[in-house]
């Protein structure tokens, strides 16, 4: 396959040229799709904003040919005016005891179960595409966390939720969205220590209040719950309770002050949630926003449920929703200053090398320490570091200090790089909100093998993908259309 390039920095790091390929082989995505499952519900999102619900029958040459109970026959599309099409998409958890997430220096992310890191490669096992290799310098950070009981990931349609008012919400392309003041609540199998955990998006300033452990999901009122009230940048906690003759209402804690919802129009919002000793965490984007605590955990009577409130006609989105369970551990917050590195030298195991080279690895209780990582086997991995080899279970390491600010910096340096485009590049987002772009080459038994420079040549099953994007180049063409900009 040649490829010619089409523009741009040239094929140095950082480049950002686009490079051609013949268009029509990324129509291949839609023939495994559909052959895998030709009656999954699907649903194309055309250039002219017209939105064609049904199922992929077939492809010829440079189209696509749709069926649809609103059309009289199945109709071909060309593919040059399909911004994306949406698809069931299934959701599985790697094995193991963690889940390693890898962000590429182009906001991709994937996850699996970590298998390697060294200098220049950094490996994941997953259930989508087998081993995959990275290139380190185009992995932007790597984070791990336990693996959680799932109780919820979604949404997936308007039918699993209640609406308060007919109308109040609608769902679209994979998100939640609201039209009027209502909520949307469904009830859960909770268990005691949940985390709570979904993408918000908002237009003008956020009012809204989330619900959980509520006992009653017909109501956007109900009578006991905890309260999660988001009103310009401030977020309170409130928890109400009703009981025999007993009810009352109190605020848990201070004011949480969120500047995130005043300087941006989304974000990451997760709930820590304790039942049994009553701690509650928040957190925003990644950053802890407050630490409450309930004074009487036990008091009131509580349910599995959860509402998104909408408290007026301003629309906001919902997405990327996950409930699953908690540990319990409320973890230090991280210090600010990364170069605060543990050494705990004995003075007689001289240091491996200058410990600047090192990588640094935060550990779950917040110690740092720095090392070069000998190998990973059966859930452990082995660090040399300056005080002899360590051996941790994987799910006890937290997060990765892969670059530094000089080489994020600086990419004549050649440590950070950001991949290149090409032209019948497509962007496939997964089940759980995280996605990947790669330039699709072939497929066939529902797989889609494709290359991307940060991984290489890789087959992904085709039933992991709940969005595919097409024409992403020049990005301006169609991004008022596509779900991460339209409303």
């Amino acid at each position: 396959m040649i490829i010619r390039k089409a523009g741009g920095q040239g094929p140095g790091v950082g480049g950002q040229g686009i490079f051609h390929l013949p268009s029509p082989i990324f129509l291949l995505v839609l023939a495994s799709i559909s052959a895998a499952d030709p009656t999954s519900d699907a649903e194309v999102l055309c250039a002219d904003g017209s939105r064609i619900k049904g199922s992929l029958r077939g492809i010829g040459g440079d189209r696509i040919e749709f069926s649809s109970p609103n059309l009289f026959k199945p109709a071909p599309l060309r593919l040059d005016q399909v911004v994306e099409i949406h698809l069931p998409g299934r959701h599985e958890d790697p094995e193991g005891d963690h889940i390693a997430s890898i962000t590429l220096s182009n906001g991709d992310q994937l996850k699996g179960a970590l298998t390697h890191v060294d200098e220049e490669k950094i490996g994941l096992h997953t259930w989508y595409a087998g081993d995959l290799l990275f290139r380190r310098s185009m992995v932007d950070s790597l984070e791990i966390q336990d693996r959680p009981q799932r109780v919820y990931s979604g949404p997936r349609n308007l039918d699993e939720w209640t609406l308060s008012t007919p109308g109040c919400w609608t769902f679209e392309s994979g998100a939640l969205r609201s039209h009027a003041p209502g909520s949307a609540a469904r009830e859960f199998d909770l268990p005691v220590r949940t985390r709570f955990a979904f993408d918000f998006a908002w237009r003008s300033n956020p009012r809204f209040r989330f619900l959980f452990f509520t006992d009653d999901t017909e109501s956007s009122q109900p009578d006991n719950c905890y309260v999660l009230f988001c009103q310009n940048r401030y977020v309170h906690l409130r928890k109400h309770w009703r009981r025999g003759g007993d009810d009352g209402s109190i605020n848990i804690g201070n004011a949480a002050n969120v500047p995130e919802f005043v300087n941006k129009e989304k974000a990451r919002l997760e709930l820590l949630v304790d039942r049994r000793s009553g701690a509650i965490r928040f957190i925003v984007n990644g950053r802890v926003a407050a630490d409450w605590t309930d004074p009487d955990p036990p008091g009131g009577a509580v349910g599995g449920g959860v509402h998104f409130v909408s408290e007026d006609s301003s629309p906001f989105r919902v997405s990327r929703i996950e409930i699953t369970s908690w540990d319990g551990q409320i973890e230090p917050v991280a210090p600010t200053d990364e170069e605060d590195i543990l050494w705990e030298n004995d003075g007689e195991s001289p240091p491996v090398e200058d410990p600047a080279a090192l990588t640094r690895i935060r550990l779950r209780n917040n110690d740092l320490v720095a090392g070069r990582m000998l190998g990973i086997e059966d859930g452990l991995v082995t660090l040399e570091t300056t005080f002899g080899e360590v051996r941790l279970p994987v799910s006890r390491l937290r997060t990765f200090s892969l670059h530094t600010k000089e080489e994020r910096e600086d990419y004549m340096l050649g440590r950070y790089e950001i991949p290149r485009l090409y032209q019948g590049d497509i962007r496939a987002w997964f089940a759980d909100g995280s996605r990947v772009t790669f330039r699709l080459e072939n497929s066939a038994g529902g797989k889609l093998t494709g290359y991307a420079q940060p991984f290489g040549e890789a087959s992904f099953d085709s039933s992991a993908f709940s969005r595919i994007e097409f024409n992403l180049y020049p990005s301006e063409r169609f991004e008022h259309l596509r779900t991460s900009g339209s409303w």
